[in-house]
């Protein structure tokens, strides 16, 4: 019996973190429909994502879980997925750039697994360096509370990634616990304070400012605003000279009325 409530507990986990992780599809299929700036993909997190979804998945792989190992396998697929994209688009701008992240992408990740399973090869380690990607993972939704809280914009927060986070945090919790791993419990405990701040933020500056809602915000990354309204100059009324126009001359109306013979 226990066994099965792992399982099931086990496998919900899984998928609610990986619809979390495929969360940033959306605006990089906006980018491909023209409809979203390229620079507002959040790439950084993007990239966070992948390097703690694949040492997660070097993790499950030691200690013989096969939800965590394919939940963050799939997990780290998709991010992967959207870093490639990622780099085409830069490659049309910035070639050499772009080659060298790449390359430094894949030597990056063979040199990560190479030290993980063959150098230290200790589930004990992998476990804390899964902490402390999670924790790097975290810093960009504190950034955008940080910045929700400074530019009154509650849009900002994907609430539904956050609230679908926060049912995984407590899947992944209680699956710790039925296993008895201090990793994904400790781990998973902070993603749930992470996970309500942002939603307490959303719902309370949802409240004080409704009207935000009714706007359409664009993202001003990489855009300086400064001094453009003071460029911004009123054009002269367009003045129409009456004289020069040419003149309509009225003809006078004969009107012919019908008489009783």
């Amino acid at each position: 019996m226990m066994d099965t409530i792992q399982e099931v507990i086990g496998w919900t986990a899984c998928g609610l973190n990986v619809l979390y992780h495929l969360a940033p599809v959306s605006p990089f299929f906006k980018v491909l429909r023209g409809k979203l700036n390229f620079e507002d993909t959040p790439g950084v997190f993007v990239t966070t994502c992948y390097v703690n979804s694949f040492v997660w998945y070097i993790y499950g792989d030691m200690v013989f879980s096969d939800q965590i190992k394919d939940s963050f396998g799939i997990a780290a697929c998709a991010s992967l997925a959207l870093i490639v994209i990622y780099l085409l688009f830069e490659l049309k701008k910035y070639t050499i750039d772009s080659i060298l992240n790449a390359l430094i992408l894949i030597t990056g990740t063979w040199a990560v697994y190479r030290a993980l399973t063959i150098i230290i090869d200790d589930d004990r380690i992998v476990g804390k360096i899964c902490i402390g990607t999670t924790i790097v993972m975290y810093l960009t939704p504190i950034q955008i509370v940080y910045r929700v809280i400074k530019e009154k914009n509650y849009i900002l927060i994907p609430i539904c990634s956050a609230f679908i986070y926060l049912l995984a945090c407590m899947a992944w919790i209680a699956y710790g616990v039925l296993i008895t791993d201090y990793y994904v419990i400790c781990t998973h405990s902070a993603g749930i304070i992470l996970s309500l701040v942002q939603i307490i933020v959303y719902c309370n500056f949802k409240r004080k400012y409704p009207a935000i809602g009714d706007k359409d915000f664009t993202s001003t990354i990489g855009i300086e605003t400064s001094g453009i309204e003071e460029t911004k100059k009123e054009e002269p009324p367009i003045k129409i000279d009456e004289d020069s126009q040419p003149q309509i001359k009225e003809k006078p109306v004969k009107i012919i009325t019908k008489t009783d013979n």
